[in-house]
């Protein structure tokens, strides 16, 4: 019996090895995690901020560029003859 779980373990450790080979420190990253690292790399800054403060600093970027456009399509309606 003690055998049995013995080489039940080995094999699923065996099978993480192989999964995680050639993957190098960055193991296995869930498609959430991805995506969180994907926002860190787009806001300005994120790459410092935890996940909560992330989505927090990223709607408040949303809001600045958004204001930036209506500015810039006001200027453009002013500046066209």
């Amino acid at each position: 019996m003690h055998r049995r779980r013995l080489e039940a373990a080995r094999g699923k450790r065996d099978a993480l090895a192989r999964r995680m080979r050639g993957k190098g420190r960055h193991a296995v990253r869930s498609p959430l995690q991805k995506k969180v690292r994907e926002l860190q790399r787009l806001v300005p800054g994120g790459r410092q901020l935890p996940a909560a403060q992330l989505f927090l600093h990223t709607a408040d970027y949303i809001f600045q560029l958004r204001l930036k456009v209506q500015v810039l399509r006001a200027l453009s309606v002013l500046c066209m003859p």
